[in-house]
């Protein structure tokens, strides 16, 4: 079964529907970890390795879980996180497809055409307009995790583990060729590069808590966790397509998706992914100096490997070798009214704050500012009737020097409802998940 130029850009749309992270392509010497980002953690900028109390801390700080007395199972039914652009832009994509990508593909010149010379300016402005925003939306199917306090006369021993699956995807416009008077021409000249990728991880953590009963330390916990992924990725990044191709539908199938006569697009797929093995080694702390004080020390990646394997245009099949960037982390968390003697059932409160190194965003790398800000994460909780069979939680924080803010409502104790507004590097995000846990 052969696909006209109308289902291409419909798979094009729904790949921006999974997941986009603009330009977060395969660097030559390390690949991006993809890591799994809690709705809470992200409400209060990332500074959340001294924090650490829930299941979260199997990403941020395995050392946290040590502080866990119960067994924990946690359902994540959904978690989408979506870029306002991303939202503007789908309000008027079926606009764009009626009123202006129609009507090029079906006339016999396009480029000429006279009758069509409003089509191809508005195809410029949205085109120039898509290079200036960051369309992203991340769509995360069901996880799982689990968390199991082992009974110890001396130690608290905490096992965890955790099963996430993520399906990522890009489409960045490359400006090429020699300038053009004409800037539809010059615009067409441009290669359309997309990058669509499935991964499933798989993570365990064991953490220890250290009763020291000192001075200026009461506590001592260690922890560590493994992190093993498995990932799929299809791309066009060694023959990407010119946007004038996609005016010629018939031509444009024949060089960039030729199906056999009974092959469907998922069958294509998956005979031209590139596949991608590797771990990742995490090693953490949590230092209670005093009642209400927490220090956390993580050392993200201190051991990793991913072995790349790639198909060439020509068939030929390659393997090669790549890490995952390392990031060491210093957060400190307190509880005013813990360290003043006043805690109670009704009000629970907490500030915390972390700094990185050497890198600066989300995804371990590449996307600096080259300021200290690019370091920071800063963070504040309110949480109403903790212990309640209702609470509320308030946060908002400062993620290298980006606002954020969220609210967790939860209900019965197990149903809890998340929502964050987090700003990066790149851009705004709006985040929801909905979870249970037993």
């Amino acid at each position: 079964m052969r696909f006209r130029i109308t289902s291409i850009l419909g798979l094009m749309v729904f790949g921006l529907l999974l997941i986009i992270v603009p330009h977060t392509t395969a660097q030559e010497d390390d690949e991006p970890l993809f890591l799994f980002r809690g709705a809470r953690p992200l409400g209060l900028g990332n500074a959340y390795e001294a924090i650490a109390d829930d299941i979260n801390a199997l990403h941020y700080n395995p050392a946290g879980l040590a502080q866990i007395d119960e067994t924990i199972f946690q359902f994540l039914v959904v978690r989408a996180r979506v870029t306002t652009d991303l939202v503007d832009e789908l309000d008027t994509i079926g606009e764009l497809f009626n009123d202006t990508i129609n009507p090029l593909t079906k006339s016999d010149n396009p480029l000429t055409d006279p009758n069509l010379s409003k089509e191809r300016e508005e195809l410029v402005k949205r085109a120039e307009k898509i290079l200036a925003e960051r369309l992203g939306a991340d769509i995360g199917l069901p996880s799982l995790g689990l968390i199991i306090p082992l009974k110890n006369d001396k130690y608290r021993v905490t096992l965890g583990a955790t099963l996430y699956t993520q399906f990522l995807s890009n489409i960045r416009i490359i400006e090429r060729g020699l300038p053009w008077r004409d800037k539809v021409i010059e615009m067409l000249d441009n290669h359309v590069v997309y990058r669509v990728t499935g991964q499933v991880a798989l993570g365990t953590a064991l953490a220890v808590q250290i009763p020291v009963d000192q001075p200026f330390l009461k506590s001592a916990n260690v922890g560590v966790s493994l992190r093993w992924m498995r990932r799929g990725t299809f791309s066009d990044e060694d023959n990407p397509f010119e946007i004038v191709d996609i005016l010629d539908p018939d031509e444009f199938e024949k060089n960039y998706f030729d199906f056999e006569p009974d092959e469907s697009f998922s069958e294509f797929a998956r005979d031209n992914l590139d596949f991608a093995s590797g771990y990742s080694l995490d090693l953490g702390t949590l230092l209670t100096p005093v009642d209400g004080l927490r220090v956390g020390l993580v050392w993200r990646n201190i051991v990793n490997n991913i072995r790349v394997e790639t198909t060439t245009p020509a068939g030929v099949k390659n393997e090669f070798d790549r890490d995952f960037p390392s990031n060491f982390v210093v957060s400190v968390a307190a509880k005013p009214l813990e360290l003043l003697g006043e805690t109670n059932g009704t009000f629970d409160l907490t500030v915390a704050a972390s700094l990185d190194d050497p890198n600066g965003d989300d995804r371990l790398g590449k996307f600096e500012l080259d300021s200290l800000a690019d370091h920071i994460h800063l963070g504040i909780e309110a949480i109403l009737w903790p212990k309640g069979l209702f609470s509320l939680g308030l946060r908002a924080g400062d993620n290298q020097g980006f606002a954020t803010y969220g609210a967790t409502l939860r209900l019965f104790k197990f149903l809890n409802f998340d929502v964050a507004r987090y700003g990066d590097l790149e851009t705004d995000w709006w985040v929801g998940s909905m979870e249970m846990t037993f």
